[in-house]
């Protein structure tokens, strides 16, 4: 999705671009090293004021418009025979408010700043802490705001099971539809498609509605959506402790198995269905199971949340930095953070040095781990039975490591990943030079129209695709999907469901098939993604 509006960059920092069985941060300050140390040399004494200096935590806070910060926090570090003040005074930009003082501990330094208000506008400026003989300190306090898509009208094909294509009737849609309505209150009305997303098989698929409602559909398994049946759509409702704020309004939603998540135009993101055990609501429990949508806890003050994406049973978020954080299941190294177990919060994705990853413009989820797109490489994490992390190996990886096109040799040159069903057992990329690559799983010919072999490297796929340049791929459990520049839309893997738009239920697409609306009428689109095990949703 695209990048939210923050002013900056701040700090001088440069804004980044954007057959298997089922289930089972720690906060570190930006000063708190060099704080430490200078605590150690610089006991707290008392004597005649000589001086010192004020620190923030974090060089920067960040929050939508409108929204209260978290705990703003610093220390005032004094020289030699110094004492400490018993507050620093608060100096706001025009615009933010916020308490005029806040209280130095008299033990340590430290200070907390609660209720802190940010403007209605996107911007940023410093907030200084200051006190008598201290050298100020500053921290930059940022508004973002995340854009919300245009609506749309749509078509879906594939699999149908409980409606979740938005479809009366058949179960399977072999050629491209119009989704019909919400069989409820709501109705899909022209251009009312904000954003759409699949669970697993007939659970439920997700919908952004243009006048800010959130909507599923489907049989309703686990918790995974509001009171939904095969015939009656459930609207989320969001209250309490979730409650929208003022002016805030969704911009995207995936799905896990077993439930879903939605990022909002203030980086807030929200969760609902499975969480026993799995920690996969992101808030710190883990359990119950809900079906009313409750807040993932951010991890850290300076993090605002760009895009948001599932694996398996659980969530992935980029962030403005391009930082990247998982949490839920982490069984089979799920989560790329170098811990073990299942995380009921947000914790960030790390490279083979254990530093957390950053400069990341796209994120994914697939079966049980995920990838990120980082200056024109891709990087892959957890679950690594039939190559899916493309490493040489059939190893798990509890870290982020480049996709290899063999033995120490990156895949270079990558411009896109492709959007995910969240259950998908093989990988792809599209590089900038029109070469689409493939890794994983090989079932139903998704590398090579004359083999089902996996791949434990990257590599070109072997099959022959139409001409002309690919602007957007998708892929689905064992399906791939792509568009070109003229909106056609090709699909090759499986197509049992109809996933081939072709008007054909044919297992094996081992070569790429045409999408059509009807015999001989071929399918324009304007983008697209996969919508639930064996459906497709396009944008028109």
């Amino acid at each position: 999705m695209p990048e939210p509006t923050v002013p900056g960059p701040p700090n001088g920092e440069k804004p980044t671009t954007e057959g298997i069985p089922r289930r089972t941060i720690t906060r570190t300050a930006a000063w708190s090293v060099p704080v430490a140390l200078a605590v150690v040399a610089t006991p707290l004494a008392a004597a005649s004021p000589t001086g010192g200096v004020i620190l923030f935590d974090y060089p920067e806070y960040i929050v939508g418009p409108g929204m209260t910060y978290g705990s703003i926090t610093g220390k005032v570090v004094p020289n030699v025979g110094t004492s400490l003040p018993a507050t620093v005074t608060l100096t706001y930009p025009p615009g933010w408010s916020g308490p005029g003082t806040a209280a130095v501990n008299p033990v340590d330094g430290t200070f907390t700043v609660n209720g802190v208000v940010a403007p209605g506008n996107v911007g940023s400026a410093p907030l200084a802490a200051s006190s008598s003989g201290f050298t100020p300190g500053t921290t930059t306090l940022i508004v973002a705001l995340n854009p919300v898509p245009p609506a749309t009208d749509g078509i879906v094909w594939g699999e149908n099971l409980a409606t979740t294509l938005y479809r009366s009737g058949a179960l399977l849609q072999t050629y491209a539809v119009t989704p019909e309505n919400l069989n409820g209150p709501g109705t899909l009305g022209s251009k009312s498609i904000i954003a759409l997303a699949g669970g697993y098989r007939d659970h439920n698929s997700y919908l952004i509605r243009s006048d800010n409602t959130l909507w599923s559909h489907g049989a309703g398994s686990n918790a995974c959506a509001p009171g939904t049946t095969p015939t009656i759509a459930g609207i989320f409702g969001f209250g309490g402790a979730s409650a929208l704020l003022p002016g805030e309004k969704f911009v995207d939603t995936v799905a896990f198995t077993g439930g879903g998540y939605v990022l909002t135009t203030h980086g807030r993101v929200f969760s609902w269905g499975f969480n026993t055990s799995t920690g996969s609501l992101g808030n710190a429990t883990f359990g119950p199971d809900t079906n009313a949508p409750k807040v993932v806890i951010n991890p850290q003050p300076d993090v605002f949340i760009t895009a948001i994406s599932a694996g398996y049973t659980g969530g992935i978020a980029l962030d403005t930095k391009g930082r990247v954080w998982t949490w839920g299941i982490n069984d089979q190294s799920d989560l790329g953070t170098g811990l073990s177990g299942n995380q009921s919060v947000m914790k960030p994705v790390i490279l083979q040095d254990g530093t957390p990853i950053s400069g990341v413009s796209q994120i994914r989820g697939r079966f049980k781990g995920g990838l990120a797109l980082r200056n024109g490489m891709v990087y892959s994490w957890g679950y690594g039975a039939g190559g899916m992390n493309a490493n040489g190996s059939n190893s798990n990886q509890n870290y982020a490591a480049p996709v290899l096109t063999g033995p120490g040799t990156p895949l270079t040159g990558v411009a896109q990943l492709p959007k995910f069903y969240h259950e998908a057992y093989h990988s792809a990329a599209l590089r900038s030079d029109n070469t689409v690559y493939t890794w994983g799983y090989g079932s139903y010919y998704v590398h090579s129209p004359s083999s089902e072999a996996s791949r434990v490297y990257a590599a070109p796929y072997a099959g022959g695709l139409p001409a002309g340049t690919i602007t957007e791929m998708a892929l689905s459990y064992y399906g791939t999907h792509i568009r070109l520049a003229d909106g056609s839309v090709w699909n090759w893997g499986y197509g049992a469901y109809g996933q081939g738009a072709n008007g054909t239920t044919t297992v094996y697409l081992t070569n790429p098939v045409r999408a059509l609306t009807a015999p001989g009428v071929p399918v324009v689109a304007a983008g697209f993604f996969p919508n639930s095990h064996g459906g497709v949703f396009a944008r028109k």
